[in-house]
């Protein structure tokens, strides 16, 4: 937790806020996050506290749509003594808050004064869509905002925020589970809390093993983006596009692959330049550090450096060139919406020719 101009408290995730605040939950609160699960939970604890306080309270809801911050500022400050206990919930904050956010320093100016006197009779609780929140949206309530900015974890961070969020759920991995969780779902407090209750939802016990984590949250009829880059990583051809025949446009994206190749690519980078030249000067430590495996598990240490070593053999440095290449173009290419109805196939053809290149013999390394 760290603390933000004058009052305002900052917290990483919504179990260390929790945690600060127990039953008293603050009256300002945004969650700035991409995704909305935290920002779920939390809704959840405010909406539980208040039935527990007993008093008669009102749920109003915004979804910013036009003419909503009017009905708030209008709802907010237009109270009469009699007035039930408010909790308000806006969703999408980032377009909720634009004539803040975009606004003149003048208009701010009395809307701070405004918002500093914010009524106590109301809780107010903000999914702001957005990794960063702007100074000038929080600095309107006088600096009484908390706000809980989730991001990623870092590499030598997620096994601490996994082992957090199974003592939030109430549930536990084992080693190869916990090794095969960290490796699959996105590094974030909100996936983690959201596949652990998936879990202990559809399974109903509290201790998982590998074949739990791969059986709930890896099975699918959806493409799985993960699977795919290892499927092209392993040459397995057949797998590859056997999994690729799932993709639904309009649905699935090529963005989060191509996000997950590049992760992998500049991994193999990083091995080989220290297979051939430093690793007999590097202690293990020291490698892994450089890998960004130094928080797995040593199990899963050696696999990723045997796997590693096995990719080393595939893909020269000219396949290598050219993946670089190729993950820029054809994320131009997606991005832009350029060639749009042709972006699938000439994806499936630069690929097919990629494991073409990596089933030759003579292939540079």
């Amino acid at each position: 937790m760290k603390v933000t101009g004058a009052k305002t408290k900052e917290y990483k995730n919504s179990i260390e806020f929790l945690s600060d605040f127990g039953k008293d939950l603050p009256q300002i609160v945004f969650v700035a996050s991409k995704e909305s699960y935290e920002f779920e939970i939390l809704a959840e604890k405010y909406k539980e506290a208040i039935k527990k306080s007993g008093e008669a309270f009102e749920i109003v809801i915004f979804v910013s749509e036009p003419g909503d911050f009017e009905r708030f500022q209008s709802e907010a400050f237009n109270l009469d003594m009699f007035s039930a206990r408010k909790l308000f919930i806006i969703k999408s904050g980032l377009e909720f808050f634009k004539p803040i956010s975009g606004g003149k320093g003048k208009n701010n100016e009395s809307l701070q004064k405004q918002f500093s006197n914010f009524p106590d009779s109301i809780q107010l609780l903000v999914h702001y869509n957005h990794w960063e929140v702007p100074a000038k949206v929080l600095q309107i309530f006088g600096g009484k905002v908390n706000l809980v900015k989730t991001k990623n974890f870092y590499p030598n961070e997620t096994r601490g925020g996994l082992l957090q969020a199974c003592k939030e759920i109430g549930v536990q991995l084992e080693e190869d589970a916990m090794d095969q969780f960290l490796h699959k779902i996105p590094p974030s407090m909100g996936a983690y809390l959201q596949s652990l209750s998936k879990l202990k939802l559809y399974l109903g016990k509290k201790t998982f093993t590998k074949q739990d984590i791969e059986d709930v949250l890896l099975f699918s009829g959806e493409l799985n983006s993960s699977g795919l880059v290892d499927f092209f990583m392993e040459s397995d051809r057949i797998r590859f596009f056997k999994e690729l025949s799932k993709f639904q446009k309009g649905k699935d994206s090529l963005l989060l692959f191509l996000t997950i190749l590049k992760e992998r690519i500049d991994q193999l980078r990083k091995y080989k330049i220290i297979s051939r030249k430093y690793e007999a000067s590097l202690s293990d430590d020291e490698i892994y550090e450089y890998l960004d495996i130094q928080s797995y598990s040593p199990a899963r240490k050696n696999f990723v450096r045997n796997r590693l070593k096995k990719e080393a053999s595939f893909f020269s440095d000219k396949i290598v060139s050219e993946l670089y290449d190729f993950l820029i173009e054809i994320n131009i290419r997606i991005k832009t919406g350029s060639e749009k109805e042709e972006s699938e196939f000439y994806f499936s053809r630069r690929m097919e020719n990629f494991f073409l290149q990596l089933r030759r013999k003579d292939r540079i390394l």
